[in-house]
């Protein structure tokens, strides 16, 4: 896609964190072109305010902006994208963390040979679960339930 759109992302980035009372030191917007589907931007900011209403624990606050955000710039261009918001690391951080959880559980169950569920998580936490244990040869992951209540199944093979 065309900087345009760069452009407007990072302008009604802006525009909000203005609106909500918050600044930011610097902002960076990486594209991920994916051939089979829409395009991913991936939005990096980082902030010296107390961003702490914004990053609650789940991150719904920060997903709301991103959607918000989605919301403006699509209103304004005829393109399908989709972009994450990254606030002080909150995404990579929180990622690391399901990460390690996918790893301990799946030691666990290889251990045990019994089947762990997971709390409910979002599509985005299941798919990293996902992708985390895929290469291990005697796990297998099942996403099961239906949304909100939707989990993750870890099970020996």
């Amino acid at each position: 896609m065309e900087n345009g759109i760069k452009e407007l992302i990072s302008g009604t980035v802006k525009d909000f964190f203005d609106k909500i009372g918050f600044g930011f030191e610097s902002l960076t917007i990486e594209e991920s072109e994916n051939p089979e589907s829409q395009n991913i931007f991936f939005i990096k900011i980082s902030s010296q305010d107390d961003c702490g209403e914004l990053l609650d624990q789940k991150g719904r606050n920060l997903k709301a902006l991103e959607h918000l955000v989605k919301i403006a710039v699509s209103r304004k261009t005829d393109q399908r994208f989709s972009l994450i918001i990254d606030l002080n690391d909150f995404l990579e951080k929180r990622n690391s963390h399901i990460s390690e959880l996918a790893r301990l559980v799946a030691q666990k169950v290889e251990t045990s040979g019994k089947a762990y569920a997971l709390r409910p998580m979002s599509a985005y936490e299941r798919r990293l679960i996902h992708m985390e244990l895929a290469g291990w040869e005697r796990i297998a992951t099942e996403s099961v339930g239906e949304e909100p209540r939707r989990r993750v199944i870890i099970k020996p093979r």
